[in-house]
């Protein structure tokens, strides 16, 4: 299976622009795209934003792709960025056969391999959103609130850290609960690792990934994991590869108007992995 893999578009239409170029010149089976992928919206009305880009943008960008490419399956796996109710548009989209979307509770196999997303992420400094969490019991509540998804009143609404992490599991405790799918398994986590080659901000003295991250894929061991979350690691390390054991983890970054991505046969992804940047 020939795998194309981006993550961290944030709904630019240069970036997809640049992926259907490559899409078509590639040809691949599959593409996958982990997380982060629409612009975030207005908070207070995500559907109208948010959802409505899903809706009359991405969907139709997707219809785009599978005219291009007639065999390409669209693997979406979800970001700290996207909303709730984007997740909900984009399960009924999958219900509808127009994508895949992962989650941490639904295997998918295809192509004699089985797929799981995991969209959480730490949280940013920046606010706070509907997939972060504590990576771990004791952690410290970051200080910035923010919006979540509120289903019963259609539409965003403000929470303090308190609230929200309160009553929200730990990225530990979700990735304890994910079933262990049958070996050979592509693991689609948006949040890097913790202190690898692919968590590193600029003018940041520390890595920024997910301890917990780190710690599920030394012990399960997916052949590959793919991740995005931290655009700049990449560049700032020389590398957009990193090894846990013998778990091949890829973050191929992103830049401002020039696509980063990495293509590969997921039977032999070390042999073949290219990692492109839009010229």
């Amino acid at each position: 299976m020939q795998i194309c893999y981006t993550s961290d578009l944030h709904g630019s239409a240069t970036l997809y622009d640049q992926l259907a170029d490559l899409l078509r010149a590639e040809t691949p089976d599959a593409v996958i795209l982990g997380g982060d992928l629409f612009n975030d919206g207005d908070p207070r009305d995500p559907v109208g934003t948010q959802v409505a880009y899903v809706e009359r943008d991405f969907l139709k960008r997707v219809a785009l792709w599978r005219e291009l490419v007639p065999r390409l399956t669209v693997v979406c796996a979800l970001g700290n960025h996207e909303w709730v109710c984007s997740r909900d548009a984009l399960r009924a989209a999958h219900e509808a056969g127009r994508v895949v979307l992962l989650d941490q509770d639904r295997p998918w196999r295809h192509a004699g391999f089985t797929l799981l997303g995991y969209p959480c992420t730490p949280p940013t400094p920046h606010w706070l959103k509907d997939f972060e969490r504590l990576d771990q019991a004791g952690d410290a509540l970051p200080q910035a609130g923010g919006f979540v998804w509120d289903a019963r009143q259609g539409c965003g609404r403000e929470v303090t850290p308190a609230q929200h992490f309160g009553q929200m599991p730990t990225v530990a405790d979700e990735l304890a609960r994910m079933p262990v799918p049958p070996a050979p398994w592509i693991f689609v986590a948006h949040a890097p690792p913790h202190d690898s080659k692919l968590d590193r901000l600029p003018h940041v003295p520390y890595p920024v990934g997910s301890r917990a991250v780190r710690r599920f894929v030394e012990q399960r061991q997916p052949a590959i994991v793919l991740h995005g979350h931290v655009h700049e690691s990449a560049e700032l390390t020389g590398s957009y590869t990193d090894r846990l054991g013998q778990a091949l983890c890829i973050n191929p970054g992103q830049r401002d108007g020039q696509l980063c991505a990495v293509l590969f046969d997921a039977a032999r992804p070390a042999e073949t992995l290219r990692h492109t940047v839009y010229k």
